[in-house]
């Protein structure tokens, strides 16, 4: 069996598949921008949509679309084969010929996309997220049946594969988190205690962690029969759940949050970096060939760069943009 390069992101499958391609071609980050509210990205006169640049560099360019509400990103590759896709506000985008030309593959049922998921195996297989639910593709996003058998509530902000069973996923809900075992044909909900599930982070099939809009971050070590509070980040809203490449660091930011991270799979949390300038955090980005190089996407601020694992920070550029995810592709 062949397996794929998959990543896929606003919001991650665990640390191993949120880490991004490590190969010697060729690497420049991805910016998905949702809005600008600032005098415009740095190196292009472009406010909104897919951004990128090369590692290293300061330029961000533009490279798909000026005009596009972008809520997220997704790469996938076997071989020579390689996909880039695109959740915005207008449906599920994708270019298979190295961003050269693009094309919608949702129709108007399924308009607005807020992340998506793909099958680590096969390429026909999409799942995504949106306002009205759950969708899923069997046949390369030709046709979409909605799949919320079992859910109560219809928003759904971000739909994760589990990174050691691809029929399971789970879907951060606007009631709770749920969790299917058969690809979508069957919901079950998790009982995390709290409503209003942001994100969701899988690290395997027991250890989950959630973000919601007003508790911090709920932890199960059990495969979600039990919950628990993640100490120290607590009565704030977490929007975004990020693993380091090798497993041993989780990093969380939200509204007027700064960053933290877990050394203990979210148990209990320590500030690094309290960022009271921002209004909020909705991305993080940890570089998969060096860890102590971190890229966090804010509320109208930008991106914002640390070398040292977060203790000086500093801009790097899309000033006035507000950065829902950043990842590394070819």
């Amino acid at each position: 069996m062949t397996f794929a390069l998959l990543f896929v992101g606003l919001f991650s499958h665990g640390a191993a598949q949120d880490s991004g391609p490590k190969s010697s071609g060729q690497q420049y980050l991805y910016a998905a921008v949702f809005l600008n509210s600032g005098s415009g990205a740095v190196g292009t006169t472009s406010n909104i949509g897919l951004f990128r640049r090369g590692v290293g560099d300061t330029a961000w360019q533009n490279t798909y679309h000026p005009n596009l509400f972008t809520f997220g990103l997704g790469f996938w590759r076997r071989g020579l084969t390689q996909r880039y896709y695109v959740a915005a506000g207008n449906g599920l985008h994708r270019s298979s010929d190295g961003r050269k030309t693009w094309r919608i593959l949702t129709s108007w049922h399924t308009k607005e996309v807020l992340s998506l998921a793909l099958d680590p195996i096969d390429s026909s297989l999409l799942y995504i997220a949106t306002p009205f639910g759950v969708f899923k593709s069997s046949d390369d996003g030709a046709h979409w049946v909605k799949k919320m058998n079992g859910m109560r509530r219809w928003f759904v902000r971000q739909v994760v594969i589990e990174r050691d069973d691809r029929r399971m996923l789970y879907a951060a809900a606007k009631d709770d988190l749920y969790r299917t075992v058969d690809g979508g044909e069957r919901w079950t909900g998790l009982h995390v205690g709290v409503e209003g599930i942001l994100c969701v982070l899988a690290f395997n099939a027991k250890t989950l962690l959630v973000g919601s809009e007003d508790h911090g971050v709920r932890v199960s070590l059990d495969g979600g029969k039990s919950w628990r509070s993640g100490e120290g980040i607590t009565q704030t809203a977490i929007y975004v759940l990020r693993g380091s490449p090798d497993g041993t660091v989780i990093y969380a930011a939200g509204y007027r949050s700064g960053l933290w991270k877990s050394v203990d799979a979210g148990l209990s949390w320590s500030l690094v970096w309290p960022a009271p300038d921002l209004e909020a955090i909705y991305a993080i980005f940890v570089n998969p060939n060096e860890p102590n190089n971190l890229l966090v996407g804010t509320n109208g601020a930008g991106i914002y760069e640390s070398r040292d694992g977060g203790k000086n920070w500093s801009g790097t550029g899309l000033v006035g943009a507000h950065v829902r995810q950043i990842e590394i592709y070819p």
